[in-house]
């Protein structure tokens, strides 16, 4: 098998992209080289990352298929799946040849799966703006923590820019150690976050107190509904959710 390797990130894949067309190549994997186990029987190329490539890629991408078709791979990319090179890859040859309508072929197996892909990103991204939950520190700061099964701190960090705008915030992805830090004007995304921060407790306690209050007084005993409740906030994000904690 022919295998690009690459350094884990978006710009790094959309080089392999570019440099499998210029070579004229088809690669039966790209994947990212951390935790890679090497096979000698396989070919590897290994890309460098270039971001004038990657944005040529962008750019073709956005002219020659569409802006959705670009949402879906960078949607698609943060699921941090193995399979996630290959099926951006073959997506976007799909893309090329029949253009804008590519999404129309869902005769073909590829673009099911991106689709597919793209929503359970797009889903956990929504279900997540009302699942996260903020503590206030004794300087002012409001931090939350949260353990999402995608990369999608870069999708929430506009949402709560806009909702919590008048407010510094950060939200931590305690999972990947990666957070987006907002300061009342511009937000960044970051992966220099001391470890530390996870069992923060600098907070004030009244805030966690009338969050819980309020969820117990908006609680009707009568039209209790675990399995909903379970369906809608699924158990594994209960840990982060003050209204559950003691």
């Amino acid at each position: 098998m022919l295998i690009y390797d690459f350094d884990g990130s978006f710009e790094g894949l959309l080089t392999a992209l570019y440099q499998s067309s210029i070579r004229k190549e088809k690669p039966d994997q790209i994947l990212a080289r951390q935790g890679l186990e090497v096979n000698w029987l396989d070919q590897y190329v290994t890309i460098e990352t270039d971001l004038a490539a990657a944005e040529k890629v962008v750019r073709s991408i956005r002219s020659r298929i569409s802006e959705q078709a670009y949402e879906h791979i960078l949607n698609v990319f943060q699921t941090e799946h193995p399979e996630r090179g290959f099926w951006i890859d073959r997506y976007l040859r799909l893309g090329f040849k029949f253009g804008p309508s590519v999404d129309d072929h869902l005769q073909e197996d590829i673009i099911r799966t991106v689709h597919e892909q793209s929503r359970r990103v797009s889903r956990e991204t929504h279900r997540m703006t009302g699942l996260i939950r903020f503590i206030r520190s004794s300087t002012g700061i409001y931090y939350a923590k949260y353990e999402p099964d995608n990369n999608i701190t870069m999708f929430l960090a506009p949402h709560f820019a806009d909702r919590l705008a008048d407010q510094p915030w950060i939200i931590h992805d305690i999972r990947r150690g990666i957070a987006a830090l907002y300061n009342r004007k511009e937000w960044i995304l970051t992966d220099s976050v001391p470890a530390a921060l996870a069992s923060w407790t600098d907070c004030d306690d009244v805030f966690e107190d009338i969050w819980r209050t309020y969820h117990r007084q908006i609680a009707i005993a009568e039209r209790a509904n675990p399995r909903l409740q379970k369906n809608l906030m699924p158990l594994r994000y209960w840990k982060h959710l003050t209204e559950f904690s003691q």
